[in-house]
């Protein structure tokens, strides 16, 4: 009877937490929808026309501490406070590391030096990835490669993620149905701190959304982007870690599989054209959709459909083999290449490349 008591106990307490993070949130996005603080001022290549406030990770991440203390605060998981304790500052130092580059606008190198840094520690705090499902191999502890491998991918999806914040609803939307299906699979795979962590992290997305989509009221920015990369991306290596096997390694990437399409192909076509791959541009997939005519509101519906495909592609990995595992994320990202190059080509059509280089 004890135990179904603190079964029910647990549940409500986690209930209570992500209430708060959703309350939270949604008051410090109404907040800063009417403040003048880091306002984003249209450019030639904004997407917006109206001066708009970039300060949404303020409310997405003051959504998700404030769930993590109530969780903390009330339950009586000296593992879940231990690990929160560590996990939260480096969540609330991407955040200011992105809060500082909306505001000074800082160089490339030192941003790139701030990823690899939160990686970094991450690694020390909480251990790299300790194996991956090899090609007809199966599970294959990485040794030497874990740490870089794991720095790697960290700082690598921070990057994507924010590439991809451009257009309404886009980032916020994708990212709460692939935290979600994360905390799922934490759940699944017996890690109770990575399950309320990501799962807090997509209801305050969800809270954050309104303000966000269809009419953009309030942007995520950089202080949301790089914070909610970073807790994905972390998360998604101590659930594969925790989990020793039971949620592979491709499950987080496959996740988000059109967000690391779309940057490799973007990142690969400029390349090719002889463009600077580190100078901002608009020449990413969902940029050209919104170039060519198709709503803001039917770009981000374009990829929050390919998001649902690939978890469920992702939930299908689960019951393979560890050997053959890596079946789904080539067979989607077959299945994406298609629909990329014709895309890709109709922008060619309608003039809408930068041929300075080409």
């Amino acid at each position: 009877m004890n135990s179904l008591v603190d079964s029910y106990s647990a549940a409500l307490i986690v209930i209570v937490g992500g209430l708060a993070a959703i309350a939270f949130a949604q008051l410090l996005a109404r907040m800063l929808t009417l403040s003048d603080f880091l306002i984003d001022r249209p450019n030639e290549r904004s997407s917006h026309e109206v001066a708009t406030p970039r300060s949404g990770g303020v409310a997405i991440v003051g959504g998700w501490i404030a769930g993590m203390i109530v969780i903390a605060l009330f339950a009586d998981w000296s593992s879940f406070t231990r690990q929160a304790a560590s996990f939260a500052p480096l969540v609330g130092a991407a955040f200011l590391f992105g809060l500082a580059d909306d505001r000074f606008n800082l160089n490339a190198s030192l941003k790139f030096f701030s990823q690899i840094a939160l990686a970094v520690f991450f690694v020390v705090l909480f251990g790299p990835l300790a194996s991956a499902p090899i090609p007809f191999i199966g599970e294959t502890p990485l040794g030497s490669w874990a740490a870089p491998l794991t720095v790697f991918w960290i700082v690598g999806f921070m990057n994507a993620y924010n590439f991809m914040d451009g257009v309404n609803g886009i980032a916020a939307a994708c990212g709460a149905l692939a935290l979600a299906a994360l905390a799922a699979a934490a759940a699944y795979g017996g890690s109770a701190f990575w399950a309320i962590a990501t799962g807090l992290a997509a209801a305050s997305l969800l809270s954050f959304l309104p303000m966000n989509f269809p009419k953009a009221r309030l942007f995520m920015g950089d202080n949301g982007s790089q914070a909610v990369g970073f807790l994905f991306a972390a998360a998604a290596i101590g659930i594969a870690r925790d989990s020793e096997g039971v949620v592979g390694a491709y499950f987080g990437p496959l996740l988000m599989l059109p967000f690391l399409a779309d940057v490799a192909f973007t990142l690969a076509h400029r390349a090719k054209r002889g463009r600077n791959i580190l100078t901002a541009h608009r020449e990413h997939l969902y940029q050209f959709m919104s170039r060519l005519g198709l709503s803001h509101a039917g770009v981000t519906t374009v990829f929050l459909s390919l998001t649902a495909l690939c978890i469920a592609a992702a939930i299908v990995s689960l019951r393979i083999p560890a050997a053959y595992q890596f079946l789904a994320p080539v067979v989607m990202m077959a299945a994406l290449a298609a629909p990329s190059l014709r895309l890709f080509q109709r922008a060619r059509r309608a003039g809408l490349l930068d041929r300075t280089a080409e």
